[in-house]
């Protein structure tokens, strides 16, 4: 069994970047998709609206002529607690109210993975990760912790400040970090690439 050693990513994130080189993949072009995110309507049930939302990211690349026999794998996270979706913050106070909406309580990173193979087979996930926050203070919404949570998904990122509210997680870390690597690697060790 031999993993692609040539991929497209459908994301210009860097830890989604970083996670795949975690596999062993060599090459990975980075082609930003043309989903439009910030206006797409979670109508269906959050797992299937993830898993969606995956998927169109990396259909839109095969939208592009140049793009032939090629591997490309797209990733979605998005943070969910009581019936509230937690975008990618914009603002320092947005990311300074997600945190307190997160303290001392339990909130859910949903990831969805889509891969599309060479022959243009589409194969998708959804991965459901617990995360426990501690009790966060007034005092610990530090400058360098609302820089950092700025453009993530629930306002932090758990490999950088955010792992210092983190008091336990029941499931995938890599979920929450972009791209669930377990997940990830099944689906590539079970299909020809």
């Amino acid at each position: 069994m031999k993993l692609p050693n040539q991929i497209i990513l459908a994301s210009e994130s860097p830890r989604r970047r970083d996670l795949l080189m975690q596999l062993g993949i060599k090459k990975i072009q980075i082609l930003k998709h043309n989903v439009d995110e910030i206006n797409f309507e979670f109508k269906l049930p959050i797992t299937k609206s993830v898993k969606k939302l995956a998927e169109m990211k990396a259909l839109s690349i095969t939208q592009n002529s140049k793009i032939k026999k090629k591997v490309i794998i797209s990733g979605d996270t998005l943070v969910y607690r009581a019936g509230k979706i937690f975008h990618k913050s914009n603002s320092k106070p947005e990311v300074k109210n997600y945190l307190k909406l997160l303290s001392n309580r339990k909130h859910f990173v949903y990831g969805g993975i889509c891969v599309i193979s060479k022959k243009n087979q589409i194969f998708s996930k959804v991965v459901k990760t617990e995360v426990y926050f501690n009790k966060i203070t007034e005092s610990d919404l530090t400058n360098d912790i609302l820089e950092d949570g700025l453009g993530k998904a629930g306002g932090y990122a758990i490999q950088k400040y955010g792992s210092r509210f983190v008091k336990k997680i029941r499931g995938c870390y890599t979920n929450i970090v972009g791209i669930s690597i377990p997940e990830l690697y099944k689906i590539l060790k079970s299909s020809e690439f």
